[in-house]
């Protein structure tokens, strides 16, 4: 059996002088690089360590929203599950789809506290924001009212969307409608609104405070015109959204609640109080 070292001095007695010095110098190499792998594996990891890391993407809004206030035969469909009935303080997650039927409810968005009163006979869909596509909301059919806190320095726009539109806003009060036939209305009270063809680059308008513009499927937004002139009906909120719901809270304080039977009273027209209400009146 032969070591290293005596494999070397063979071999040597057979090289010329020129050859035994080369044999030699290799040799004596061989054994400084075998000694030298260590310390390049600490330095390597020590670099690895303190390397500077990749910059990270910019951070998206938490998606989804919170159920604040609802009433009526509002039903939720979480993602993987069926329609339900809404509880109060509710997560709905991406994907959340939400059938106000003959009711209504206040969103907050989970992203700034923004509020979104959504109004009878309204579909949507909670989206999850990314850093290509804001939007927060997917109308597909009926109306809300939005609430949106304003935005500074260099947060991304509040941005929501429904077939034949995108709408982007920095902060306002605004109403957007949107029909049977996917053409929507963007009535604004408060602030800017930019409005834009998702199909059309370039296609926006910017609409400002009692101005409304309309948009078709595939067709540009209309240039705004003063609102009265195409919703004489529509009344611009003058307070915050949960106000809205003040009207109703106050009739359910004049409801009656049997505590001992658990049985819902009616009030004079017939109507049943809201789950959601009777968890209030029996904590009063």
């Amino acid at each position: 059996m032969f070591f290293p070292e005596e494999s070397t001095k063979i071999v040597a007695r057979r090289l010329t002088p020129m050859g035994r010095r080369v044999a030699f110098y290799s040799a004596i190499g061989s054994r400084m690089l075998l000694a030298a792998l260590p310390l390049w594996a600490a330095i390597s990891v020590c670099a690895a360590q303190n390397a500077t890391p990749a910059s990270a993407p910019a951070p998206v809004p938490f998606a989804g929203a919170v159920i604040s206030e609802w009433r009526g035969a509002v039903q939720v469909q979480l993602p993987g599950s069926g329609m339900s009935r809404p509880v109060r303080h509710q997560v709905l997650l991406e994907g959340t789809v939400l059938d106000s039927r003959d009711g209504q409810l206040v969103l907050v968005m989970r992203a700034d506290e923004s509020e979104i009163l959504v109004q009878p006979h309204t579909r949507l869909v909670i989206r999850a924001p990314q850093p290509s596509d804001w939007d927060a909301l997917q109308i597909m059919l009926g109306k809300v009212r939005a609430y949106i806190r304003k935005r500074t320095g260099g947060a991304p726009p509040f941005q929501m969307a429904t077939p034949s539109a995108v709408i982007a806003v920095r902060g306002t009060r605004f109403d957007v409608e949107v029909n049977g036939t996917g053409v929507s209305e963007v009535d604004v009270f408060d602030g800017l609104v930019e409005v834009a063809s998702p199909t059309l680059p370039g296609a926006s308008v910017l609409v400002s405070p009692g101005m409304s513009t309309r948009v078709g499927l595939g067709m540009a937004p209309e240039a705004p015109v003063p609102t009265r002139e195409i919703r004489p009906d529509v009344e611009a909120p003058d307070q915050v959204a949960k106000i809205e719901f003040a009207r109703e809270r106050a009739l359910q304080a004049d409801r009656n609640w049997n505590g001992e039977t658990g049985e819902r009273s009616e009030t004079e027209n017939g109507e049943v109080v809201d789950e959601s209400r009777e968890s209030e009146q029996g904590q009063h």
